[in-house]
């Protein structure tokens, strides 16, 4: 705001005609806003009534004076003594002191219709606080911005100054820094509201000197933003001019340790701070009643010497004269470096052309300033779940009670902390980021996750396991990487049934070209069985012999005897040429039917990746994995890159637990940094981690003006080299054995999976080689066939032992007869014999 000057009219009834006032003293206050009368009562009780007290103490009229307050804005100072003291009373009951902030109010007097003259007012004087101008004290502010901001007196440099002005202030009054400063200038206008639109405007500036000339209200909510933006910190420069924030360093708890940031103020600031002057209207209400506390004293303590003195009050000196005449004889402001008990007193400037001004001692940019520094504030650290990084210790995850700080682990955390509790960093605060996001940029340029809120400011660092970007570089600082790692992808290996898959020699033909194939075999028989009845054949030609004949010769070509006559060697040409071109497609679908399945079901690299069908593939979006394929010159990345895009619903997951959730439904084939696949892929049965491409890193950031980078980078490089980095590792990526899933099932044929034995590793085999797994179908047919033949084996001899004992008892049945049949005639021929003798 423009500074106003403060106009003060002091009417004093009785006071210099040799009356006094009876028990009411009266002050009006003609100010240009409300509320001004209160504001001075409350501080006249407070401050002055006790010391007018402490002089009075042999005159019993100080305890029965009144003292009254009446706020008079935007009307007649008549109407106000009509409506408050009764203007015929005034020579009987009081005496008047009137006061006025600027030559607005002065007017209102001026047509008050108070005559002069008026009976107990023989003489009325007018004494003005003379204003003071932003142009008035614009010579102290350039040479004091001349040295807080170290600039040459004449010449050019390359140096950006930006001038924010609220209400009340222009830029004609900032001519003379206009005409002389020998760099770039930026000018802004503040107002309620628009605070963080200038200070983003500011950041983008790239402008790190920066002079604020406003009222306190709107400086207020500014310089509050400009801290929220780390636009306090100590790389950039402020000159405050008269904004009362001196004494102001809370910002949500946190405090602002830079010495680069310069006030000019009325002072002493002690003053202010004792009495809780916090406006610069509190200071001339202050030196207003102080100059009446002077006539005050003379008047109720019955003081015989008259008024004629010199008065230093906070705004300057005054001259106080017998007849109520008071005039200023020198404004006077203060200059202060730092903020709140960071602050320290550095010269002062005079409008009698008195200037002094220390500079600030250079701040030494070392590793023992900027801990210090950090200690006097708690070190913000904002993280993100994501195990093994970061992760809750087991049983913290629902303790509330329990600070983020003891309650987190993880390989990221364990580095955070050892390389915190190596910098002496005493008071550390973790907190989790609320939209679970690293970090990525919208269409309009605007950050979200974790760089959004290392940009804004609410933390000091992260701990996570960021990524550095060149578009995130631009607005974030990085440290060395602490983990290098490349992409892979994750997948989830569909097990086929193995009995299925061990008949897969099966699949090249379909069920119905496997009939007519026996349906052939067996019409040969019959057709060279009817040719043998018709044409004997030098060999037998029956229909057991041409069946195994048939099978025999589509199997393993010419095997036995062949027909002689022409008849069956003209169907047995034709049938070896219908078995060849039964052979040639049987080999050619099977080999086909193998690469065709290993690729739409083994993943080796990106470009297989692509190429398959079995699984849909993607990344969690928003991340850096997804900008390097936006970002790729690489013709397959690209391919990788039109897919998501075009197929987004299902490649781009919102977060890394729902990708992990489709990898173990085995649909989804998940992008993703090499270290996480490889850990995340320990908890899924039958997983893949398989390709390794585009190098990567993980590192920790802090906000652009953070100057702790390289403290930490030292930190970093000594945890690898001791070894510490690498047991951590081993510590959270590597999961106990109890933790490992159980992927053994009870169904039979995944138990028979499970006993068909893999050949070692050491046996070299290639991909894509015919293993037990799909030939072992091979071998069970053999075995029923085995098992079969074994079984019509033991059937044929218990066939012909069997028909062999029926054999013999008939034998042995006929025997018996025949020897039953003898006897008989052997009687009848002895008989015979007897009857002829």
């Amino acid at each position: 705001m423009k500074i106003s000057f403060l106009l003060s009219i002091l009417a004093v009834a009785g006071l210099f005609g040799g009356t006094r006032c009876a028990t009411t003293i009266n002050f009006a206050l003609l100010w240009d806003e409300p509320g001004v009368a209160s504001t001075a009562s409350n501080m006249f009780k407070q401050i002055f009534l006790p010391d007018l007290r402490n002089s009075c103490l042999s005159s019993p009229d100080v305890n029965n004076t009144v003292f009254k307050f009446i706020d008079a804005p935007q009307k007649g100072l008549f109407d106000i003594l009509l409506a408050n003291l009764q203007i015929d009373q005034l020579t009987k009951s009081g005496c008047l002191f009137a006061g006025a902030f600027d030559q607005a109010e002065l007017g209102l007097f001026a047509q008050s219709g108070i005559p002069s003259g008026v009976p107990g007012y023989p003489s009325m004087q007018i004494h003005v606080m003379a204003p003071l101008t932003l142009t008035m004290a614009v010579e102290g502010v350039y040479k004091a911005l001349t040295e807080s901001l170290r600039l040459p007196e004449k010449g050019s440099v390359d140096s950006k100054l930006s001038i924010i002005l609220g209400p009340g202030y222009s830029i004609e009054e900032l001519q003379a820094v206009v005409d002389r400063y020998p760099g770039y200038m930026f000018f802004y206008q503040l107002r309620l509201g628009n605070e963080d639109a200038i200070v983003n405007k500011l950041k983008a500036s790239g402008s790190t000197n920066f002079l604020l000339a406003s009222p306190a209200r709107e400086a207020d909510f500014f310089i509050s933003a400009a801290f929220n933006s780390l636009l306090l910190s100590s790389p950039y420069r402020w000159f405050l001019f008269n904004v009362r924030l001196v004494d102001k360093n809370n910002f949500a708890g946190f405090k602002v340790v830079s010495k680069n940031i310069t006030s000019m103020e009325f002072g002493p600031i002690s003053t202010a701070i004792a009495y809780n002057l916090s406006r610069a209207r509190e200071i001339y209400i202050y030196d207003m009643l102080s100059i009446w506390n002077v006539y005050l004293k003379k008047i109720v303590c019955k003081q015989p010497n008259d008024v004629n003195e010199s008065y230093s009050g906070m705004t300057g000196d005054f001259r106080l004269y017998p007849n109520g005449s008071v005039v200023r004889t020198e404004w006077r402001m203060h200059f202060y470096g730092g903020l709140g008990s960071e602050r320290q007193r550095i010269g002062n400037w005079s409008s009698l052309g008195s200037f002094h001004f220390s500079r600030q001692p250079n701040r030494v940019l070392d590793e023992a300033t900027v801990i210090n520094e950090l200690n006097k504030n708690t070190f913000r650290v904002v993280t993100i779940l994501k195990p093994p990084f970061v992760k809750y210790k087991k049983g913290f995850e629902n303790r509330n009670d329990v600070p983020l700080y003891d309650a987190l682990d993880g390989f990221a955390i364990d580095i955070c902390k050892e390389i915190l509790k190596n910098m002496s960093i005493h008071d550390v605060s973790f907190f989790l980021q609320p939209d679970n996001q690293y970090g990525s940029r919208d269409s309009r340029g605007n950050w979200n996750g974790i760089v959004q809120t290392l940009m804004q400011g609410k933390a000091n660092f992260a701990c996570a396991s960021l990524s550095d970007t060149t578009d995130r570089r631009q607005v974030l600082k990085f440290t060395q990487p602490y983990l290098n790692f490349q992409l892979s992808i994750l997948y989830k290996r569909r097990i086929e049934n193995p009995l299925v898959f061990m008949f897969q020699f099966m699949r090249p033909f379909h069920l119905y070209t496997w009939l007519a194939v026996i349906g052939s075999v067996v019409g040969l028989s019959i057709v060279l069985t009817v040719l043998h009845k018709l044409s004997r054949n030098a060999a037998n030609f029956g229909i057991y012999e041409t069946i195994f004949f048939s099978f025999a010769s589509l199997i393993q070509g010419i095997t036995g005897t062949p027909p002689d006559r022409p008849s069956g060697q003209l169907v047995i040409a034709i049938y070896w040429l219908f078995a060849f071109v039964i052979l040639v497609a049987y080999v050619t679908n099977y080999a086909a039917t193998r690469t065709l399945n290993r690729l739409q079901s083994e993943i080796t690299s990106l470009s297989t990746l692509y190429a398959q069908s079995t699984y849909d593939y993607g990344t969690v979006a928003g991340t850096s994995y997804f900008t390097l394929f936006e970002n790729t010159t690489d013709n397959t990345q690209q391919q990788i890159y039109r897919y998501m895009i075009n197929n987004q619903e299902k490649s781009l997951m919102p977060n890394l637990t729902v990708a992990l959730e489709l990898v173990v439904n085995g649909t989804y084939a998940l992008i993703y940094d090499s270290a996480l696949n490889k850990y995340n892929g320990q908890s899924i049965c039958n997983s893949v981690n398989i390709g390794a491409f585009s190098l990567q890193s993980a590192s920790f950031a802090m906000p652009v003006s953070a100057e702790y980078e390289s403290i930490i980078d030292a930190q970093i490089t000594h945890l690898i080299k001791n070894g510490m980095r690498d047991q951590l590792y081993e510590k959270y990526f590597n999961l106990d054995p109890s933790e490992l899933p159980d992927c053994r099932s009870t169904t039979f044929p995944d138990l028979l999976h499970d006993y068909i034995p893999e050949e070692p590793p050491f046996f070299g085999t290639k991909n894509g080689a015919l293993t037990l797994n799909n030939t072992l179908g091979i071998a069970v047919i053999n075995l029923v066939g085995c098992v079969m033949t074994l079984f019509l084996a033991i059937v044929e001899f218990a066939y012909l032992r069997c028909k062999n004992w029926q054999r013999r008892r008939r034998q042995r049945a006929l025997e018996r007869q025949v020897e039953i049949n003898a006897v008989p005639k052997l009687t009848a021929d002895l008989e015979q014999m007897e009857s002829v003798a």
